[in-house]
């Protein structure tokens, strides 16, 4: 009896014991917040990195990738300008193999060994240069940025600049809703994975007309940022990520130096023409070179706001009750731009399709993708997943 006894007090004491132990792990676990905070502070340490990186960038026009090696170094120029090296080592584009670029801080240096040209030029020359071109483009930009009025340069320069890491993270925090989505392994190393979705009424008109959304990898331990994504957006997407990555082992000085190589044709940045105003405006606003659809059904009260073109695709945003919204989308691209993983297979108009589907804090939201030939459409925002294929089978 004594023994039975001792054994249920043994084993109480266990299940109390791990309860316990549960209990705690759910308040050690770091939240998304917590991450990004820890992301900010170990990023404040770094005084010098070296990294191998992989890019990818898909649009509606193009898609490319490639890896090149970096050296970064901070406060190396007069004016706190960083020193930095760059080699392309791989390149969708072969004639980008083996670019260099490199900043000593004061002077920078990019070469292209196919073609043996040399792009150099003083920060100095080269601020003074973009001054200039900023305040010629100011009538032509001017009223992209002034929603509310003219921009009130005492106010900015009274505004409260986040001091923290704390700070800093509240401010974005007012504009994206972050959290924490798995974890995963980049190269060699562990990350968590923190997602930053728009809050709609907090973007402006064109982000929200394109949507999208990030994802960011940071290295388990300290939050060192590794990775950033791009995806969801009639944009396109994008992901950058780092393989390999060390900070603060010191770098040669050495790496900071190029030698113009014989016989390279040499260019002055400061000399260089910048696209004109009137081709700006002539790209804005060309028109499409294919039968747009647009919808027949919409959900309850949706009303078209805004109609764009965003890298060749027409982007129509839709606002909805209560701040919410959505877009659909549609250009002439073979690039597929929705996530790589976590979508539901569907058909959509007769063709594959594939939907992605998030619910939290009682809404949804949803991105519907899909092609028909050579044109590409996305159907994303505040919709259920219903609701966005029912808009999808209205085009014509």
């Amino acid at each position: 009896m004594q023994r039975r006894k001792r054994f249920l007090s043994i084993l109480l004491a266990l299940v109390v014991l791990a309860g316990t132990a549960v209990a705690i792990g759910a308040f050690v676990i770091p939240t998304a917040e917590d991450l990004l905070v820890q992301a900010l502070e170990t990023s404040q340490t770094i005084t010098d990195s070296h990294a191998i990186v992989e890019v990818a960038v898909d649009t509606p026009e193009q898609a490319m990738s490639g890896t090149a090696e970096a050296w970064g170094r901070l406060e190396a120029g007069p004016n706190g300008e960083p020193a930095f090296r760059i080699e392309v080592l791989t390149a969708d584009d072969a004639e980008l193999i083996g670019t260099i670029a490199v900043s000593d801080g004061t002077q920078f240096w990019v070469w292209n060994p196919s073609e043996n040209v040399v792009l150099t030029g003083q920060f100095e020359e080269l601020y003074a240069r973009l001054a200039e071109e900023m305040a010629n483009a100011e009538e032509f930009a001017g009223h992209e940025f002034d929603h509310e009025g003219e921009f009130d340069h005492e106010e900015f320069d009274e505004a409260e600049i986040p001091e923290t890491p704390e700070e800093a993270v509240a401010k974005l925090l007012e504009y994206f809703s972050a959290e924490r989505a798995g974890s995963d392994v980049i190269g060699d190393t562990s990350v968590n994975t923190v997602r930053l979705v728009p809050i709609p009424e907090q973007m402006p008109e064109e982000v929200r007309a394109a949507g999208g959304l990030l994802n960011i990898w940071l290295r388990d331990g300290d939050s060192a940022p590794v990775g950033l994504e791009f995806t969801g957006s009639a944009l396109g997407s994008g992901v950058i990520q780092a393989t390999f990555l060390e900070i603060n082992q010191g770098i040669d000085d050495d790496v900071f130096t190029f030698t113009i190589p014989d016989g390279a044709t040499v260019i002055n940045a400061a000399d260089l023409e910048l696209p004109d105003k009137d081709v700006l405006e002539e790209a804005a606003a060309a028109e499409p070179d294919f039968a747009l659809l647009s919808p027949t059904s919409l959900p309850d009260e949706a009303t078209l706001r805004e109609t764009t073109n965003v890298g060749g695709a027409i982007v129509e945003r839709y606002g909805l009750p209560n701040g919410r919204s959505f877009t659909v989308a549609q250009g002439r691209t073979a690039v597929n731009l929705t996530p790589e993983e976590g979508g539901e297979s569907v058909t959509v108009r007769g063709v594959p399709g594939m939907l992605y589907s998030e619910d939290g804090n009682g809404q949804s939201r949803t991105l519907l993708n899909w092609s028909e030939g050579e044109i590409q459409y996305w159907i994303g925002g505040d919709l259920t997943g219903e609701e966005a294929l029912a808009i999808a089978e209205s085009l014509q």
